[in-house]
């Protein structure tokens, strides 16, 4: 997985995205995004709006990210494939977003080689044994 810089920072457990201000950011950070996570409009509103939830999502990857002996932050992107920006995260062990920066731009990243987990496409089995689509 290739770093990236990134003009942004890291907050320690924003409860939005409003949250995540961009004021005197001058220098950049390093960054290496572990795995995408897209999600659907819907799901990707819930999130922005309530960071210090519990996100299933998160907790299936949390082990993935922290920050490593060099400075590197790996974490998850969070998205909405329908928008250009983007939320990383980096919950250090936790369920929910504990640290967090935003990204109004994702294609400045460098994904090559990112595993992306589409969670508006997830099939889970039903009850009676046939698949369905999971909400």
């Amino acid at each position: 997985m290739a770093e990236s810089l990134i003009y942004s920072r890291f907050h320690r457990s924003p409860c939005c995205v409003q949250n995540l201000s961009h004021d005197g950011i001058s220098d950049p950070i390093r960054i290496v995004v572990v795995k995408a996570i897209e999600l659907t409009e819907a799901q990707y509103q819930h999130f922005t709006s309530h960071m210090l939830e519990d996100m299933s999502f998160i907790a299936a990857n949390c082990d993935l990210t922290g920050c490593d002996a060099k400075g590197i932050n790996r974490c998850l992107l969070v998205y909405d494939r329908k928008r250009r920006d983007g939320v990383l995260v980096d919950s250090q062990g936790c369920s929910y977003a504990r640290y967090a920066a935003y990204v109004p731009d994702r294609s400045q990243l460098d994904l090559r080689g990112v595993a992306v987990d589409h969670y508006n496409l997830k099939i889970r089995e039903s009850r009676s044994g046939r698949k369905q689509q999971e909400r």
